[in-house]
């Protein structure tokens, strides 16, 4: 269920903090520390990839290849490593840097059986089970005790899963920084030092633990949604809510109940109109509008058309001739999403479960 608040946001991250901060502290005091199962290649290849020699020569001049390789990343990612190395001193030529981008990619990217991605956006960060594996020793001993073995807390730590910077995280891109940053310093008096791959390794943990929860995932079982107060449903819908900016329960939602079902579906559909279901369709059983985007490159004319696919790297679009286009987001490109949704998406951020399950007490009454 969604509706978390701010402040369980940094409650639950100051506990994960500390409970991490302990992980950390127990690493630097064992003799040795401890490693998840070394990563296999993706691909299978009938002898040496010749790229690899060219990646060991440029990335092991700074640190030993197998660190680059301990976590798979989405080529996405690969890319941004990559740039991150030559702007850390690394040097090749761009033919160099692209082969090495590509046997990255090639070999231990993100893709195809060993990733879990689950219902969501196209642009939510996937998961690697070996990263889950590797941090399962640590969640195990130093952080379940207080928020459970799957992130949903307990009473002595809140639940994770719900957190609002979890859910927004993108491979450590929140996490990281607040636990960097914004948490309490140790009862030493220092900051916590957590590493990059200690980040990366709990962002994709708890990223599993969220996908444990959707619809499809083996632990995944359904209750009854139905335990709100109608009533005050249909006051939240037609005032705070601003549902009737948009909806009418002698319109669009006249029948809904009979239409859909099963409560379960009902609600997911009122949170999360553009993909519940399996299709696209709006709350009423008419196609769902359609989410479009303008990108702008530096010096060049905006381009329009129907989004496809965007992340924090790439955005892509279908123009009014049929064709994709891929843009990089990088400095100075400007990236306008017209999202028809945008108010179910603001919504998440504000109501609350009580109200969530009032108002598909409500819509459950229009049959």
């Amino acid at each position: 269920m969604v509706g978390s608040r701010s402040a369980d946001l940094l409650v639950a991250a100051g506990v994960f903090a500390v409970a991490l901060a302990t992980s950390v502290s127990a690493q630097r005091q064992a003799p040795a520390p401890r490693q998840g199962p070394p990563v296999e290649p993706l691909v299978a290849t009938g002898g040496p990839d010749p790229r690899e020699a060219t990646a060991r020569r440029v990335c092991g001049l700074c640190h030993p290849f197998e660190t680059v390789i301990a976590i798979r990343r989405p080529r996405a990612q690969w890319q941004a490593t990559v740039e991150n190395m030559v702007g850390r001193g690394a040097r090749g030529t761009p033919e160099e840097l692209a082969s090495i981008v590509d046997f990255l990619s090639d070999h231990y990217s993100l893709g195809g059986p060993v990733v879990r991605g689950g219902a969501g956006p196209d642009d939510k960060p996937l998961v690697d089970p070996k990263a889950v594996e590797a941090a399962e020793p640590l969640w195990s001993s130093d952080c379940a005790t207080c928020h459970g073995r799957d992130a949903r807390g307990t009473s002595k730590g809140p639940n994770l899963v719900r957190s609002l910077l979890v859910l927004s995280d993108r491979y450590g891109s929140r996490l990281g920084p607040y636990l960097r940053a914004e948490h309490p310093k140790l009862p030493s008096g220092k900051n916590l030092q957590v590493t990059d791959t200690q980040v990366l390794l709990f962002s994709h943990l708890l990223r599993s633990r969220l996908n444990d929860t959707l619809r499809g995932a083996p632990m995944f079982k359904p209750g009854n949604v139905l335990v709100g107060n109608a009533d005050a449903g249909a006051a939240y819908f037609n005032r705070d809510g601003g549902c009737t900016k948009c909806h009418s329960a002698t319109g669009d939602l006249a029948g809904i109940a009979s239409r859909i079902t099963d409560p379960v579906n009902l609600q997911q559909r009122f949170l999360f109109p553009e993909s519940a279901g399996g299709g696209r369709r709006g709350a009423g059983g008419r196609p769902a509008p359609i989410v479009r985007v303008t990108v702008t490159p530096p010096s060049a004319s905006a381009v329009t058309g129907v989004l496809v696919r965007m992340d924090d790297f790439y955005v892509t679009l279908r123009g009014d001739d049929g064709q994709p286009q891929t843009f990089r987001r990088t400095a100075g490109v400007k990236v306008v999403k017209d999202d028809p949704f945008a108010a179910h998406v603001a919504l998440l951020d504000q109501i609350s479960d009580t109200q969530i399950h009032d108002v598909v007490a409500y819509l459950w009454t229009l049959k």
